[in-house]
């Protein structure tokens, strides 16, 4: 447990995951206990330090056996606990691990917190094939630039900090050779600049989830024939990794419906076995899977569907907009809008409301336009990366 959220906020996340113990830090001690005493369970502190034990550890535990509790990102609500077991995770290792060429002498740098899946699944893999862990706080142009005593060969990051490093010219580091990026894509110039920039550095786009990691991979091969003979592929999220099997459930006259994988290495699917995603999405003539939104984010625009990423994907188009998120705001006569929070390549200057309504109608039906444009500085996201679209709703 952390002091860096309120009494209140833990309150709903423990409501939510059903727990039978606290668990806190000294520092966090007086939180904990308010947060006991209105859910009414026992607090264990953990000490700072831990004694030495001569415990034999099991190193041949059962297929069954449970490895680690992550709990899913709450894009939607409260996280939800997924029991990550030793044969699904073996079967992992070697799909997450083989497409980045990880291995002993290598050292993976992350900044993800490891109760998500994007921290504990580089914690599992990397110790699995021999490779050095390199845990840091945070990403940051200024953080980044500090790994490069470590010698870091591979890391993990969301293409918001690698637009911002390349920005601030921090990039380069001269033992880093791969990046793993997710949450979101990376736009065809960013990718076209960092491969002529540095052709050392390969790039890896993994899209998986706490119930079942990877589902599909954007190989670095993909990502250099992209950029010469199909820019758009960039905005998919690649293709079913091998020994997995994918469909696209219920789809619409456009082929778009709910993304469904099956395969050995998922912790946690429906009885008939189908890992049920919550993407909604599509795939191509050459087998590479597009996201269009999470189920819940599908705008219903009077009748009309209206898919969050094709809208950003022309809005982003534009050369004033860093970054943009669209979300569906309930409607009296309509039912729901889509509205776009924009972050401006200069916040001084943001493009005006008519420049970006113009920019975007010239690429999509007038329906799927937004009406209304927010300006910020940043939009929200989780510890993933992931932007979360309730509270820009809210």
């Amino acid at each position: 447990m952390s002091p860096r959220f309120t009494a209140a906020e833990l309150v709903a996340c423990v409501r939510g995951v059903e727990p039978t113990v606290i668990v806190t830090t000294p520092e966090a001690h007086a939180v904990a206990g308010e947060v006991a005493a209105r859910t009414r369970l026992p607090v264990a502190v953990v000490p700072e330090r831990f004694a030495a034990t001569r415990r034999v550890l099991d190193m041949n535990p059962p297929a069954d056996a449970t490895v680690a509790v992550v709990h899913t990102s709450g894009t939607t609500g409260a996280p939800k606990p997924v029991h990550q077991r030793q044969a699904p995770m073996a079967k992992r290792v070697p799909l997450s691990a083989a497409p980045i060429q990880l291995g002993p002498g290598c050292r993976y740098a992350t900044a993800s917190a490891f109760h998500h899946q994007a921290g504990v699944g580089v914690l599992m893999v990397a110790m699995a094939v021999g490779a050095t862990l390199v845990p840091v706080s945070s990403f940051s142009p200024t953080t980044w630039h500090e790994l490069e005593p470590l010698g870091i060969t591979h890391a993990v990051v969301v293409p918001a900090l690698i637009e911002a490093a390349l920005a601030a010219r921090t990039l380069a580091l001269p033992t880093l050779e791969w990046i793993v990026y997710g949450s979101s894509p990376l736009h065809p110039d960013t990718t076209r600049r960092l491969l002529r920039e540095f052709p050392r550095i390969s790039l890896v786009q993994q899209l998986g989830q706490t119930e079942g990691s990877p589902i599909t991979t954007l190989t670095h091969r993909d990502h250099v024939e992209a950029l010469h003979h199909a820019p758009q592929r960039l905005r998919s999220v690649g293709r079913p990794v091998p020994t997995s099997e994918l469909r696209i459930e219920d789809p619409d006259g456009e082929g778009i419906g709910e993304i469904c994988s099956r395969a050995d290495h998922y912790f946690s699917a429906d009885a008939d076995g189908w890992l049920r995603t919550g993407d909604m999405g599509y795939v191509d003539d050459d087998g590479y899977v597009f996201l269009v939104a999470r189920k819940h984010d599908v705008i219903n625009r009077g009748g009309d569907k209206v898919y969050p990423s094709e809208v950003e994907i022309a809005i982003a188009s534009h050369p004033s907009v860093r970054e943009v998120a669209v979300a569906g705001v309930p409607d009296r006569s309509l039912g729901s809008t889509p509205h776009a929070w924009i972050v401006p390549v200069d916040l001084a200057r943001p493009p005006s409301p008519d420049e970006l309504f113009n920019h975007t109608r010239a690429r999509l039906a007038g329906f799927k336009v937004p009406r209304v444009w927010h300006f910020t500085d940043e939009l929200p996201r989780n510890p993933s990366g992931k932007v979360l679209r309730r509270l820009l709703k809210s």
